[in-house]
């Protein structure tokens, strides 16, 4: 199976049909199913990221034609475009820098900023980022990529390295001829905001919208990983890097206000409309609750994060000797409430494999991969920097041809017509237009018979193995009477997948 790029017909609404995914408005492919799965990582939008702390006289450049190439040959049509708001600022728990530019303010001065240039003139918008912001978004289009335009993060504001994830920051009082004086990610984005400050950040939302709102393949986020309201142990701020773990507001009703004026300007100008989506919180008061406020938001797509009963009490998946998520290991199933954009940033950052983007997607989602292989760049190497602390580009390899592999199927058969079904197939895992197309995981790969709930008729039966990535057409299967058939991998073992498609009644 092959993908031949496919540029968008025109923007994504929520398919009123199947609303797990979304539809083109216009064009030939309206009506569809798309699927959206890729890789994403912090530097596809601002260059300045490398190993150290420090960072060079110069900004780091990302190859970004290499970075469409990368995605476009592993059959990625999906990525976060990153904002990083420091230019100065450090990974937690990993030894690189990520000062970040361009920025969307002009660098005027008077007087110098942390990083030792101008300071920034908050009440002019930076007419070199917003050229990148658009090109970079026109050339995913042109090799068939939506991307999710990042218009602020809420991250490095509040769980990057002190001091430089808010002296780093453009309202940051040393670096602005504003008379801005942010401290802290309350001052930013958590309402009531000083009304100066809430002006600069419209002025920015809506220059953004004006910039990109004739582009097809566009779509909105309001913000990574925001305050929700909750704190931390003592023990993760000094993982972090802080004395004592500060208090952090809840940003909920400031992310519904940027989806608002989103919203509200693209109707005064007669813009078409673009999906927005919203995602994860940290921390919450109540991490079993954490995805309520991207529920009842007026979002069209979210990006969940954990909320397992296990990490109720201050747990985290990623904590030494804790079981994964239920995201990432039995992800439940997309109920079409919103469409989900299922983040391994959320609930399993670092981590990645075949099997999650095979078993997101049979559940209804639409997975992406936080890439942290993609820190060294596009190629193959032995090992990543061994000071970056990231596993090397190899390791998420399977991941990455697995979400490809995936879109082809999704690309291939009637999606728009299927459900994630538990109880079609013994394995749990399974999109089905009954009695006409089967798509079903075998996760555990031991070479045990699974049952298919099927009607009588014809199949054809198509073998699909997860881990070599081999096809095996096989035989058209007669089913006499409705029941359960069983069926068993032709291949040797690990996880496989089955195709079925009727040929007659």
């Amino acid at each position: 199976m092959t993908l031949t790029p496919v540029r968008a017909d025109g923007p994504l609404a929520v398919s009123t049909r199947n609303p797990r995914y979304f539809t083109p408005t216009s064009g030939p492919s309206a009506g569809r199913a798309v699927y959206l799965t890729g890789s994403h990582i912090w530097n596809n939008l601002h260059d300045g990221m490398g190993p150290g702390p420090d960072g060079s006289p110069e900004p780091e450049l990302m190859d970004y034609d290499a970075y469409l190439r990368f995605l476009a040959e592993r059959g990625h049509n999906f990525i976060r475009l990153w904002r990083w708001e420091q230019v100065r600022s450090q990974a937690a728990g990993g030894n690189y820098h990520l000062n970040m530019t361009p920025q969307p303010w002009a660098r005027t001065g008077p007087g110098t900023a942390k990083d030792g240039k101008p300071r920034f003139d908050l009440e002019q918008l930076d007419d070199g980022f917003l050229r990148r912001l658009r090109e970079r978004v026109t050339a995913a289009g042109d090799v068939g990529i939506y991307v999710g335009v990042m218009l602020f993060d809420g991250w490095a504001l509040h769980l990057s390295p002190p001091p430089d994830h808010i002296e780093g920051h453009p309202f940051h009082s040393g670096n602005n001829v504003n008379g801005i004086s942010a401290s802290s990610i309350n001052d930013l984005q958590v309402l009531p905001l000083d009304p100066a400050i809430q002006a600069i950040q419209e002025a920015y939302i809506r220059k953004v919208v004006d910039t990109l709102h004739d582009l097809p393949n566009v779509l909105w986020e309001v913000a990574n990983e925001s305050c929700g309201g909750g704190t931390v142990t003592d023990e993760f701020a000094a993982f972090l890097g802080m004395d004592k773990a500060p208090s952090w507001g809840d940003s909920t009703e400031w992310q519904y206000w940027v989806i608002d004026t989103v919203k509200r300007h693209e109707a005064e100008q007669g813009y078409d409309v673009h999906p927005i989506g919203i995602t994860m919180q940290f921390p919450v008061a109540e991490q079993t609750k954490v995805n309520d406020p991207l529920l009842s938001s007026r979002a069209e797509w979210i990006s969940p994060g954990y909320d397992d009963e296990i990490f109720a009490n201050g747990g985290h998946p990623m904590a030494p000797g804790s079981p994964p998520s239920r995201w990432y290991a039995d992800p439940p199933i997309a109920d079409g409430a919103k469409v989900v954009i299922s983040d391994t940033d959320h609930y399993a950052p670092g981590q990645g494999d075949a099997l999650w983007a095979w078993k997101s997607f049979l559940r209804g989602h639409h997975p992406i991969l936080m890439d942290f292989g993609l820190i060294a760049g596009f190629e193959p190497a032995d090992e990543s920097p061994a000071e970056t602390g990231v596993p090397p580009f190899a390791y998420y390899e399977p991941a990455r041809w697995a979400m490809g592999d995936t879109r082809r199927y999704a690309e291939r058969m009637g999606l728009i017509d299927m459900q994630p079904r538990r109880d079609v197939a013994s394995t749990g895992y399974a999109l089905a237009n009954p009695g006409s197309e089967y798509l079903v995981l075998e996760p555990d790969g031991t070479g045990q018979e699974f049952t298919i709930e099927l009607p009588t008729g014809s199949y054809q039966v198509e073998w699909f193995d997860v881990t070599t990535r081999e096809t095996m057409p096989g035989e058209v299967r007669s089913v006499e009477r409705n029941g359960k058939v069983e069926f068993s991998s032709p291949f040797p073992a690990g996880p496989a997948v089955v195709y079925l498609n009727r040929v007659s009644a």
